[in-house]
């Protein structure tokens, strides 16, 4: 005869052990790299695409871009020291070249 609550257990046990890999495993795509906090402290960066592990519920994961960024501030007016209007535009184009660095410097 078999035991129904000793299937039951095995079932439960199943369940919280594909619950524990599926939130241990992490991707990290082409154009990203992540960065693996360790209870909010960063641990080293992680430049290599592919799947990744973590431990769950301790480690988080941030995910910084690898690409070129592009920053625009919007167009304003100012006035000059001669009265006259000026239109200022800028824009910086920029890459996340240390992401740790990044991190710490800007926070997210």
């Amino acid at each position: 005869m078999k035991n129904p609550v000793l299937g039951g257990v095995l079932a439960v046990i199943a369940v919280v052990v594909l619950i524990g890999l599926y939130s241990s495993a992490f991707i990290v795509n082409q154009t990203q790299q992540a960065l693996v906090l360790r209870l909010g402290d960063p641990l080293t960066p992680i430049t290599s695409p592919g799947l990744h592990w973590k431990i769950p519920f301790i480690d988080s994961v941030v995910y910084l871009d690898k690409r070129i960024l592009d920053l625009e501030n919007p167009s304003q007016e100012v006035i000059a020291s001669d009265q006259k209007r000026l239109v200022v535009d800028a824009f910086a184009r920029y890459r996340i070249s240390n992401p740790l660095r990044f991190y710490q410097a800007v926070g997210t």
